[in-house]
């Protein structure tokens, strides 16, 4: 099954549809590690863009402003269950809001379904998967946002090298999502923070740049999973899991450099650092082979806490898109987003932070640059628009005046990353232009022996017989 990010934007779609087709959708895998490279991902584009619905491509003429909940973290702990409850919440709320009713879901009755999951030792999930559709929800600002899914391998696997494999997936993961769920179990560890260290340094380049004035990163929130509080220790949910958070970070930073680089500047990369507990699910969903997704056979008390952390989530006021640059990205755009940062997780093994940081600066500099042309084509179109032939002359005036204003309009974008990055980009958009005018010139000769042919059959000469 293809991911059908155009379904939810037909004339004839209806919300309803979505609530009563669900048990028809599938998760989608977008990135697949290389089996010669099993810690380097490739990028299956085609996941996206293969026609499935009424001959449409997936991702074009899509401007809803995309939300992305990704969960990442050690293998075999949940996190394909966890995502299952945020899908019956998501799909619950849509349905309330559509028939203006109270919200009821995770239901005593009812049965968690979607992302494949099931215990045991061995991996269940390879490479990165995002839910067959967006779950369109009415926001807290009363925008409809297109609301993704997107499930990750676990790191720490025995199949791969741990602490290659878990900076790309976590790295990779993070820079795609505006909500990055941080799967741990127990308690945190050194490992854990320490698989954060691409991101931190990442985060602390970008800020390093005058024109950030916001934190780079969305939103990070710790789940721990299973967690057994001491009688004077932390309660679940989140305002002890705040407190846990920072009480580990505290003790952490003082056992190496790079975790206490990551303690002082963690606040800084990430506009929202949040933490969550959770209690054991309760044996009969953790351990027993036949568990299926019943709700009834959660422990009460782990229903309660992940209800709680994933309406704190996932409400309609806690919605925030994908931010890119400073801007929202639309789901005409993620597709760039994907690309390019999957470009960049290719080139090497472990990236490398400033590598990240090229990346933002290349999707800067691409929607600068389409901007950029887009102008010099509505310009141009407004001069060639008259009917007889423009002298040369005029044409390369109109072709230098509109220019000038394609490059303002580059120039106006934030200089961000290195100067070759921008360097490439700007030299691309002067070959597009001239590119451009030679279409220009070519349709204006056009018009020169369509203007003659009108003439001579004005005058009674045929065209092809010349009398």
């Amino acid at each position: 099954m293809s991911f059908d990010l155009t379904a939810p934007f037909q004339a004839e779609f209806r919300t309803r549809d979505q609530i009563e087709h669900r048990h028809k959708v599938h998760p989608v895998q977008i990135f697949a590690p290389l089996s010669s490279q099993p810690n380097r991902y490739k990028f299956l584009e085609n996941s996206l863009t293969s026609t499935e619905i009424n001959g449409t491509l997936p991702l074009l003429n899509t401007n809803f402003d995309i939300v992305i909940i990704s969960i990442a973290g050690a293998f075999r702990k949940g996190k394909s269950f966890l995502l299952n409850v945020f899908l019956d919440y998501l799909y619950s709320l849509q349905k309330s809001q559509q028939n203006n009713k109270s919200l009821e879901w995770l239901l005593d009755d009812s049965q968690l379904q979607g992302f494949h999951w099931k215990p045991g030792v061995k991996r269940d999930t390879t490479g990165i998967w995002i839910w067959g559709e967006p779950i369109m929800i009415e926001a807290g600002d009363g925008e409809t946002y297109a609301v993704v899914l997107m499930d990750t391998q676990g790191t720490t696997d025995s199949l791969t090298s741990p602490y290659q494999m878990s900076n790309t997936v976590l790295a990779l993961s993070t820079l795609l999502s505006s909500v990055q769920i941080y799967n741990i179990f127990e308690a945190i560890h050194e490992d854990s923070l320490a698989n954060l260290s691409l991101l931190i340094e990442y985060g602390r380049l970008i800020m390093n740049e005058p024109i950030y004035s916001k934190p780079p990163l969305q939103t990070i929130a710790f789940v721990v999973r299973d967690f057994k509080p001491l009688s004077d220790e932390c309660s679940y949910g989140y305002e002890g899991g705040m407190d846990y958070l920072k009480g580990a970070l505290e003790t952490l930073s003082h056992q190496s450099n790079r975790l206490k680089i990551i303690e002082e500047n963690i606040w800084n990369c990430f506009e929202q650092t949040l933490c969550f507990l959770l209690p054991h699910p309760g044996h009969r969903v953790a351990d027993r082979e036949s568990f299926r997704g019943y709700v009834k056979e959660m422990k009460p008390l782990f229903k309660e806490e992940v209800k709680k952390m994933t309406t704190h989530l996932l409400n309609p006021r806690a919605l925030k898109p994908k931010i890119v640059n400073g801007k929202m990205v639309t789901c005409k755009k993620i597709m760039d987003v994907f690309r390019e940062f999957a470009k960049t997780l290719d080139s090497c093994i472990i990236p490398d932070p400033q590598l990240i940081v090229d990346t933002n600066a290349q999707l800067n500099f691409m929607e600068a640059s389409s901007e950029a042309r887009n102008a010099y084509i509505k310009g141009m179109d407004r001069v060639c628009a008259e009917s007889g032939m423009l002298p040369e002359k005029r044409l390369h005036e109109a072709h230098i005046k509109y220019g000038i204003i394609a490059l303002n309009i580059f120039e106006k974008y934030p200089k961000t990353g290195s100067n070759e990055v921008r360097s490439r980009n700007l030299s691309m958009l002067q070959q597009d232009l001239n590119s451009e005018l030679e279409k220009y010139k070519r349709l204006n000769k056009e018009k020169r022996v369509t203007s003659c042919a009108s003439g001579m059959i004005a005058c009674g000469d045929s065209v092809l017989l010349g009398r």
